[in-house]
């Protein structure tokens, strides 16, 4: 307590000085005059903008109401502000991306994906969508799809979409609803390139509405050798 009232010492005389050297009036309150000449010496840059009075008092409210704010800060009482969770795609408990895994039986392979959807508190009630597809790095053009062609796994790249309202779907917790979704493929529709194949997911999620923009989150890459 003793360093503090030391520093807003200090601090207050270094305001005072610099105040004096901007030749910045210097006036105490007092009880004496009309409350116009009050206003004269209180607010005198409303009335003229090159006359620019600072009580002592003043000064020092100021100076104290920064210095409240380095206390807080420092004992950990002054609550940091809260970014904004804007709806779109998070990644599982302890990720912030979609998270890809595999698992291989012979020359099939089942990927799983799991993603979590995140809603503003004024998009619960609206309807979404949100599925996810395969997709293979590819360093020369654009990402490949990973369409499954040999039966009896037949499908496109992409799952089937879930269609779901947040608010009926998760009604506990509307603001955060989590999926995982798995599908089949077999080794040759994985072997698109010589060497090691960078495979990755991709979460999307957009609302049931006419030219609603699509959010797209890329997993981690499993590096595979099919």
């Amino acid at each position: 307590m003793r360093r503090l009232l030391g520093c807003a010492t200090v601090v207050t005389n270094i305001l005072l000085c610099a105040a004096r050297e901007k030749g910045v009036a210097m006036k105490r309150f007092t009880t004496e005059g009309t409350n116009e000449q009050k206003g004269q010496e209180l607010i005198p840059a409303l009335r003229n903008r090159e006359a620019r009075t600072l009580s002592r008092r003043q000064a020092l409210g100021l100076l104290g109401g920064s210095l409240a704010g380095v206390i807080l800060l420092s004992t950990g009482l002054a609550a940091p502000a809260k970014a904004a969770l804007g709806t779109g795609i998070r990644g599982p408990s302890g990720y912030t991306i979609p998270q890809l895994r595999y698992v291989r039986d012979g020359n099939w392979f089942t990927f799983t994906l799991q993603w979590k959807c995140v809603f503003n508190p004024s998009d619960v009630n609206r309807k979404f969508g949100t599925n996810w597809v395969l997709k293979e790095e590819d360093s020369t053009s654009y990402d490949d799809y990973i369409y499954a062609t040999v039966s009896p796994h037949q499908h496109s790249a992409g799952s089937a979409s879930t269609i779901f309202i947040p608010s009926q779907f998760n009604p506990s917790n509307p603001q955060e609803i989590s999926f995982k979704a798995s599908n089949i493929w077999h080794v040759d529709d994985l072997d698109t390139e010589l060497g090691d194949e960078e495979i990755f997911g991709v979460a999307q999620l957009s609302e049931q509405i006419a030219n609603s923009p699509e959010i797209r989150v890329n997993s981690n890459v499993l590096s595979l050798s099919p």
